[in-house]
């Protein structure tokens, strides 16, 4: 019988260098595919099972070369296979159209989920999705994409980094196995990244074995001869007795300097992780600096008459309310309202005035 400190916690204890981090402004959130299905995206394995499936009902591949392809366990190859499939048969609008959809999420702005607590950790948020479940809590002018926007000598926390791309511009996204070589290797990019993982704490969210781009690449920018312990965190789902599988993986991960934060997974499965977010967003409120963090972002945007400097991180509602009835700021925030929670101090009511 094991003993109970054998046991994955349901909910574990948020690290001190956690807390640590946020106070002094260098976390960064790296928020995977496992996250967006929470919301209701669906993964890399439906994805390439749609495209299969569009390739044999356009007559592109037989049934045989159906089902080879929906065998294989290398999704994004089948990704890449179904997409030259697609183009070359004139069907190039069919393949974006079966990406919308996987993208597309259920949820709208005034809904909570675990969005609305991983965004409450008030770090710099990274994200390798294209979908856009996460943009409302940003000003649409600090929701960065495109390859060439990627600079490590202005990385800023009111961003959110689409760094594989976003489905808003298709041109942007990355997801065949040629395009993810040709980001990677881009020095541009790649300084971007060391920058991040140089000066950050970082923090992985809902990354599995099919997304391991960004981690080989951490893999690759180790530098062994450099001794900083495991200054990287990744939190992974597991059976409440598996501490000897929960071993191996910390085995891994311990080249990339990445501490594995188990959490138990016998009862909701990977949803457990909203109830983590929840979790360690209200421990985070009581012991951190976020809630006066927070509220200086917003004086500072006020001062500056620059909404794009606020992150929305106290809820859309609330800021637009204020903005617009205190200070007359037209905003647009996925066309939130709400009721006016606070008042401005009489020096910032004079702005407008």
């Amino acid at each position: 019988m094991k003993m109970p400190e054998e046991i994955i916690p349901e909910i574990p204890i948020v690290p001190p260098e956690l807390i640590a981090a946020i106070n002094n402004k260098k976390l960064a959130v790296v928020i995977g595919a496992g996250v967006s299905r929470l919301v209701g995206c669906i993964g890399w394995d439906q994805l390439a099972a749609n495209l299969v499936d569009c390739c044999y009902k356009e007559g592109i591949i037989n049934y045989r070369e159906k089902t080879t392809l929906s065998q294989s366990n290398d999704h994004k190859k089948t990704i890449t296979i179904c997409y030259h499939f697609l183009d070359n048969n004139g069907c190039r609008e069919m393949f974006f159209r079966q990406m919308e959809q996987a993208l597309e999420g259920r949820t709208g702005i005034d809904e909570l989920n675990i969005y609305d607590d991983i965004h409450r950790l008030g770090g710099l948020f990274i994200t390798t999705n294209a979908d856009e479940c996460f943009d409302h809590f940003f000003h649409q002018n600090n929701i960065v994409y495109r390859e060439k926007d990627f600079n490590d000598q202005n990385i800023d926390r009111t961003r959110l980094y689409h760094i594989h791309g976003s489905i808003s511009d298709t041109k942007s996204l990355v997801f065949t196995v040629p395009q993810y070589f040709e980001r990677y290797k881009n020095e541009g990019f790649r300084k971007f990244l060391k920058e991040i993982f140089k000066e950050y704490t970082v923090l992985f969210l809902g990354y599995g074995l099919a997304e391991f781009e960004l981690l080989d690449f951490l893999f690759e920018s180790f530098d062994a001869k450099q001794d900083i312990g495991l200054r990287h965190f990744i939190l992974m789902p597991f059976y409440r007795d598996e501490v000897t599988i929960l071993a191996g993986e910390q085995s891994y991960f311990n080249h990339m300097r990445i501490r594995v934060i188990p959490y138990q997974k016998d009862e909701k499965g990977y949803g457990q992780l909203c109830e983590v977010m929840k979790q360690w967003r209200a421990e985070i409120n009581q012991v951190s600096n976020y809630l006066s963090d927070s509220s200086q972002d917003i004086d500072e945007a006020i001062e500056d008459l620059d909404v794009s400097k606020i992150t929305f991180r106290m809820g859309a509602s609330v800021i637009v309310a204020v903005l617009v009835a205190n200070l007359g700021i037209p905003v647009d925030a996925g066309g939130s309202t709400g009721t006016v929670l606070f008042e401005l101090p009489e020096h910032m009511r004079k702005i407008s005035e």
